[in-house]
């Protein structure tokens, strides 16, 4: 087998990480807004929640999109297996699904919302916390070094043999 650095691969981590490093503040973010739900008045959430929800729309989705487009299919190229990224691409699902929903409770606080409203609102909020922190976790522990390495030439390595 022969394995070495794959051309390019220096670059592309510092992009990465840089891109990381930025969202880390939305992370952030997403947690420091989840606290001042039932704290703050409907229109202050409500503006809190609308500045996450443009910052997520900035930095995190676009982020996602180019993993999903390009990071993802050169890790399974890499790995030899799809299944490298089938979790990773299921949580991308999750947390944009989630960020919809978080677009209806903002257009809700435009209303004085109920006590339930606001619990709910807090929980997705976690929730969301919660997944993309994992995510983030996970990426850069078991996926982003294998973008330093070009995919093995011998095959049986990944079979097994």
């Amino acid at each position: 087998m022969t394995t070495g650095q794959r051309h390019g691969a220096a670059i592309e981590r510092r992009i990465l990480g840089h891109e990381h490093r930025e969202i880390e503040h939305v992370i952030a973010r997403i947690e420091t807004t989840a606290e001042l739900a039932g704290n703050l008045a409907a229109r202050d959430l409500g503006s809190a929640l609308r500045s996450l929800l443009d910052a997520i729309q900035k930095t995190f989705l676009p982020h996602t999109e180019w993993e999903d487009e390009w990071c993802y299919p050169e890790i399974d190229r890499i790995t030899g297996t799809p299944w490298a990224t089938r979790l990773l691409r299921f949580e991308h699902q999750q947390i944009r699904a989630t960020v919809q929903r978080l677009e209806a409770d903002w257009l809700a606080l435009r209303h004085e919302p109920s006590h339930r409203q606001l619990v709910d609102l807090r929980a997705r909020l976690y929730t969301l916390h919660a997944i993309v922190s994992t995510h983030f976790e996970q990426e850069e522990r078991f996926l982003m070094p294998l973008l330093d390495v070009e995919a093995p030439t011998d095959t049986s390595i990944l079979e097994g043999d």
